[in-house]
């Protein structure tokens, strides 16, 4: 790591307690500090997953950034930590575009989703939006069964996240998510491929 990094880190931490605080000012200042690893993160997404897809993921951080100031305050030890959160986020913010998109393609009335909480610019194809709910349902199934590798798809999936990064943000080590990534990645191509 870097000198730059590691005031980076430092200073991210520094944020991230504030915040824990209450000092909501501490994530307007924390933003542009993370933005462009978050963007990395949208782009990783979106070419893993959405290739064919052009959804814009600068309104994937923007939506991100909007849901951690609507949560109000959360308790990020450290910059990884961080990380786990927004990709939460970010899983959540899909999720939510994909359950609109099946809404309005069904013609049913979209108020059943959460309209305010979606950028209309994530724009997502019907086969991706239907791909997405499976993956997500194979997740919630996951994380009944083992909260960890559910966690760990979540930092390396939805976050874009190195092993190293995702084992600093779970507190296991990279050892651990090298072993559970393979095992959830398995369990969900079986799941995935039996629906």
């Amino acid at each position: 790591m870097t000198e730059n990094n590691i005031v980076s880190s430092s200073e991210i931490t520094t944020y991230l307690h504030e915040f824990s605080n209450g000092n909501k000012n501490a994530l307007d200042a924390l933003f542009p500090i993370v933005y462009n690893e978050l963007q990395k993160g949208a782009h990783h997404l979106r070419k893993q997953f959405f290739n064919l897809d052009t959804f814009n993921t600068t309104a994937i951080v923007h939506e991100t950034y909007l849901k951690l100031i609507q949560a109000g305050t959360f308790d990020a030890k450290s910059r990884s930590h961080f990380f786990f959160i927004a990709a939460k986020a970010m899983r959540q913010i899909l999720i939510n575009a994909s359950l609109r998109k099946q809404t309005l393609k069904r013609g049913e009335n979209p108020i059943k989703v959460e309209m305010k909480d979606i950028d209309n610019n994530i724009q997502l194809s019907d086969q991706t939006a239907e791909d997405l709910l499976m993956l997500n349902d194979a997740l919630k199934k996951l994380e009944l069964q083992d909260e960890r590798q559910a966690q760990i798809v979540e930092c390396r999936f939805f976050g874009g996240m190195t092993i190293d990064e995702t084992a600093i943000a779970l507190d296991i080590s990279p050892a651990t998510v090298k072993r559970s990534w393979s095992m959830a990645k398995a369990w969900l191509y079986i799941e995935l491929n039996e629906q």
